[in-house]
């Protein structure tokens, strides 16, 4: 009972470091994204492949955004705000397809979105490293998920489809995992991990754990 009570403050210590997080990343890849491609960008299916364009959709129909009389920045903040982690992990990716027929073709993100707009929201991970804040986000969301969905995080965070060196299931510890924040948290600005790593209270609760035998904090 005392690891069970324990393991809920590491997790929510955690969640919380996530939601300063995503709410700072969110907003820089949302305005660099408004400032090259305009307040609508979200609509342009020459930029957006099927699959982003429909979380898109999601969203608007969960934020019930098509009956929202208010002015176009308005409605941009509220559909950003509802757009779920994944779908901004999503568009820091390659981009898959959108079209029909011969008119079907690929959106290429690497070219369409991080360089003209996205690497911004990214100042401190440099021009060309869209491929580690893509790695870095999705471990994040993994560590997200399995909080949001109750599952425990202190025997690691299973990272699907990667593996180690030796080929075994890649398992971030939990050390490891909570770094990945910090670390992406540092591509968007050097003052919010700063802060982070300053009020966090993830490390302290790790260094009180109960018992260490068969945990995968280290």
């Amino acid at each position: 009972m005392e690891l069970y009570r324990w393991a809920n403050s590491v997790a929510l210590a955690v969640f919380d470091d996530l939601g300063n997080l995503e709410v700072a990343m969110r907003s820089a890849m949302a305005r660099e994204l408004a400032v090259r491609y305009g307040i609508d960008w979200y609509k342009r299916t020459d930029l957006l492949d099927e699959d982003t364009l429909e979380l898109i959709a999601e969203a608007w129909a969960n934020g019930h955004l098509a009956t929202l009389d208010a002015a176009p920045d308005v409605v941009h903040g509220k559909l950003v705000a509802t757009l779920m982690f994944g779908f901004w992990v999503r568009i820091l990716g390659r981009g898959g397809y959108q079209g029909e027929g011969s008119s079907r073709a690929r959106r290429i993100y690497d070219t369409q979105l991080w360089k003209p707009a996205l690497r911004k929201a990214f100042p401190e991970v440099g021009d060309l490293e869209r491929a580690r804040v893509e790695t870095a986000a999705r471990h994040v969301r993994f560590l997200r998920n399995r909080i949001a969905h109750h599952e425990h995080i202190v025997w690691g965070v299973p990272v699907v489809g990667e593996r180690n060196s030796d080929g075994a299931p890649l398992r971030l510890s939990l050390r490891e995992a909570h770094g990945t924040v910090l670390e992406l948290a540092g591509y968007v600005s050097k003052d919010l991990r700063g802060w982070l790593d300053e009020n966090s209270r993830v490390r302290s609760l790790i260094d009180d754990c109960p018992i260490w035998e068969g945990l995968l904090l280290l």
